[in-house]
């Protein structure tokens, strides 16, 4: 790949505070003045034409003029580069946020000392001028940006998030109307968009690490919240990485931590376990799995699937602390707390379960660190409970028993106890 883009000048002024000793960057700035111990910055109140220097890629070579004085020096564009950040040239190679230029060949203690004193002093003008260098020819300037959307509040979109947005070549949107009309309230109107979903992903994936590779910006943004998280790019992530090109991320908010923090439950070791399974009996099994898990559960469930989540929660983790928060950061934000039971209740009298909805899950008490745990003799539990259901016990309180002696579920105890009945009277 060689350098894209056309030749961009940049016009400054001097200032008598220039002082250009610094080893390793050199700066052009739009502050109108500099103070005496500034060491990096060569130009004040710098004029030129973002979007230009946001099409510059590559191998670039930069040229310096104050009147007859001239240097010149090579870098490459930073794939980092966004708008509004500062142009700044430096020598480390590595891609870095605010930074114009990587992997220049010198830094400012190293430009023409006559260039230098030409614009210490009053009146003088600095032109640089940044040109492709078509003798340069190297690859991996390509950077994927996964950029982090608002969960409901728009305000929540962050400046950072902006800036990437605007100076990408592409962004890939899981849903390409609720992108268009989230960057449209900001004034971003023609910007390049492409869908990018779980439907098309992996079908998409080559051309997109083709276009990195050829030095692409492109940007992934899911429909609400951090991509990747139970959305697409999980795939196309870890292509990028395996064919070394640059993935980096601008956090934004997620319904995940947003509702650990609003919960009132443990925060200090959690899962996230995406969506509940969709069929009742998978979805079942997934609440028998957590009968014995310590951490707090985070899940997704869809609205009109809460209620009958909520009723299995309550016949298989009925006594355990729970959140349901829905519609967070916007209009209608609410948390319900409690058992799955007395939400459900808050639920069935009329509370209105619209909007995204995040099911949080409090984990089963730790057993006490000071107890051994004891080896269950399973023939002598099943001989007691014999003898308990000839005695004629309420199966309820047989099964609870011995489902928490056995270590099972308490609807596993519950068959085993009607199994034990029916046997008995046959």
């Amino acid at each position: 790949m060689s350098a894209t883009g056309k030749s961009v000048t940049i016009r400054c002024k001097g200032h008598p505070n220039i002082r250009a000793s610094h080893a390793k960057t050199f700066e052009l700035t739009r502050d109108p003045s500099i103070t005496a111990a500034g060491t990096c910055i060569i130009g004040v109140e710098a004029e030129y034409d973002e979007a230009a220097l946001l099409s510059l890629r590559g191998a670039v070579r930069i040229t310096l003029r104050c009147g007859p004085f001239e240097d010149t020096a090579t870098a490459r564009i930073n794939p980092k580069f966004a708008a509004g950040a500062p142009l700044i040239f430096r020598r480390m190679p590595t891609p870095e946020p605010r930074t114009f230029c990587v992997g220049a060949d010198k830094g400012s203690h190293a430009l023409d000392r006559d260039l230098i004193a030409a614009l210490q002093q009053p009146g003088a003008e600095l032109e640089v001028t940044v040109s492709p260098d078509e003798k340069a020819e190297q690859d991996g300037d390509g950077i994927l940006y996964l950029v982090g959307t608002p969960i409901g509040n728009l305000d929540d979109l962050s400046p950072r998030a902006l800036s990437v947005l605007q100076s990408v070549d592409l962004i890939l949107c899981e849903d390409t109307r609720t992108t268009k009309s989230l960057l449209s309230g900001f004034g971003l109107d023609d910007l390049s968009l492409t869908a990018y979903h779980d439907h098309n992903e992996r079908d998409r994936a080559p051309d997109i690490l083709r276009r990195l590779r050829d030095g692409a910006r492109i940007a992934l943004v899911s429909e609400a919240g951090m991509p990747t998280v139970s959305d697409p790019g999980f795939h196309l992530v870890r292509a990028a990485r395996e064919e070394g090109l640059a993935v980096t991320t601008v956090p934004g908010p997620d319904a995940v931590t947003t509702a650990l923090s609003l919960a009132g439950l443990p925060t200090d070791d959690f899962r996230f376990i995406g969506f509940l399974p969709r069929k009742p009996t998978l979805r079942k099994r997934r609440f028998e799995e957590l009968t014995s898990a310590t951490y707090t559960t985070v899940c997704f469930e869809a609205p009109h699937r809460i209620d009958k989540a909520l009723e299995e929660a309550t016949e298989i983790l009925p006594d355990r602390p729970m959140a349901l928060c829905r519609n967070l950061t916007k209009f209608g934000e609410k948390v319900l707390t409690g058992t799955a039971a007395e939400i459900l209740s808050d639920i069935t009298e009329g509370e209105a379960v619209n909007g995204e909805l995040v099911l949080l899950i409090g984990g089963a008490a730790p057993a006490d660190e000071g107890e051994a745990a004891l080896p269950v003799d399973g023939d002598a539990v099943e001989r007691m409970l014999e003898s308990l259901v000839a005695a004629g016990l309420p199966t309820k309180a047989l099964g609870d028993a011995y489902a928490k002696a056995m270590g099972i579920p308490r609807r596993d105890g519950f068959n085993r106890v009607l199994e034990m009945k029916k046997a008995a009277e046959e």
